[in-house]
């Protein structure tokens, strides 16, 4: 499985992407919403891991671009703030699920699995 994960907190980023890889996954890791869109377009993940870490409106606008742009990736929000009306917010935009921060990573897998089915 294919996942890519784009969040601002470099440390948070990279130890998800260390624990997923070790779960068998295939992970691609950006801080960049705009090298994370043109992964997202370029290959086909299965899921694509958003932190709420970012400005709002840069969420938000990542959010729009990524349905619009290539819309068959699934897409996860990683809630760090636990500002609800942030996520449903951002589901509007065209999430599918969410997971808080900590991540609890049976719970992520899970959220992973059906949003590729």
């Amino acid at each position: 499985m294919k996942v890519l994960i784009v969040d601002a907190d470099e440390t948070f980023r990279n130890h998800l992407a260390e624990r997923l890889t070790r779960r068998g996954l295939t992970i691609q890791a950006t801080g960049d919403a705009d090298e994370g869109r043109a992964i997202a377009c370029q290959e086909k993940m299965n899921a694509i891991l958003v932190g709420l870490s970012s400005p709002k409106q840069a969420l938000l606008s990542f959010l729009r671009e990524i349905r619009h742009d290539c819309p068959e990736n699934a897409l996860i929000l990683i809630n760090h703030s636990g500002d609800v009306p942030l996520s449903i917010e951002a589901m509007k935009y065209g999430a599918s699920d969410e997971v808080g921060a900590p991540v609890d990573l049976e719970e992520l897998l899970r959220k992973i699995d059906a949003a590729s089915s």
